[in-house]
This record gives structure tokens, C-alpha cells and sequence, in this order.
């Protein structure tokens, strides 16, 4: 199975949290494979500085946090999708149709234009999202949903 997951999804597999178990059976099965762009990997890091400013984690889990995201990055665990021009024209389409209505953001409609690309070429079965506003649109644009505090 093939699975794109936005930075609110990945970040369970990095600090416990609800949602986190269904994340990580999800990438624990060998067959499964997991992809997210790039953008995941930056919010990732933004992620790390909420989680300290709110005291959910010292500095120190911080540093392990980024430090995961960086050796599960470079060691290809999952598959991480460049943002492209024409993600971003995709992006602007998708907040033409949702923002107004939807509260589609920004840099989720870059994730959401991001898997579409990749869908186009590879089959996607689950796009995995802790974003409820982001999983309405997924749905709207064909995708099968995971929420992981849902599942």
C-alpha cells in the first residue's frame, strides 16, 4: 500500500501522541510504502518549536525529534516528494475552489497539490492527515482518508 502523509500525521512517529500507535502500525508493515514532501520535512522543524514553546517537550526532546526526522530522511524511510512550479500552480487552484468555504491553508494546499502529483504517476491508497480541514479536501479531491486519531 502506498500512503502520503502530511507533516501533522508524520509527526506521531516522532513524539507520542494520539493518534501516534496508528502511524506507526501503518509504517511498521514492510509492504507499506510511505510517502510526504518536502514541505513535511520543513513544518516538521516548526513542529519541534510549538512543542517546546507550549512545554510539551524541553530543548532536549527537541534535538531527538529533529535529529529522528532528519536520520528518517536521509535514510529513505520515507519517501519525501520535491514541491515543483507546478505544485504550487495546483496550490493555488486548490485554494481558488476551498479557501473560502473550506479554510484550506496555504502550505496545506501545497501537501494536497504535492500528492496529487504523486498520484498522478503512483498509485496512492491512504493520504494521512490529523488535519480535519485537510482530510475534507483530500476527500473532495479523491482521496482515500486516514485521520489517525479516528482509526
Amino acid at each position: 500500500m502506498n500512503y502520503f502523509f502530511d507533516s501533522s500525521a508524520l509527526a506521531k512517529l516522532f513524539h507520542p501522541e494520539p493518534g501516534s500507535d496508528k502511524v506507526i502500525q501503518i509504517y511498521s508493515e514492510h509492504r507499506n510504502r510511505a510517502f510526504t514532501s518536502r514541505l513535511a520535512v520543513v513544518e516538521l522543524t516548526s513542529v519541534a518549536g510549538v512543542k517546546v514553546r507550549t512545554g510539551t517537550i524541553n530543548k532536549e526532546k527537541a534535538a531527538t525529534f529533529l535529529a529522528d526526522v532528519a536520520e528518517s530522511a536521509d535514510s529513505q524511510r520515507f519517501i519525501i516528494q520535491r514541491i515543483l512550479d507546478e505544485d504550487y500552480r495546483q496550490a493555488q487552484t486548490l485554494l481558488t475552489h476551498y479557501a473560502q468555504q473550506h479554510s484550506l491553508r496555504t502550505l496545506d494546499s501545497l501537501q494536497l497539490a504535492s500528492a496529487i502529483r504523486l498520484r498522478a504517476r503512483t498509485n496512492i491508497d491512504y493520504f494521512v492527515t490529523s488535519d480535519r480541514t485537510l482530510a475534507k479536501v483530500a476527500k473532495m479531491e479523491g482521496f482515500t482518508v486516514i485521520i489517525p486519531e479516528e482509526a
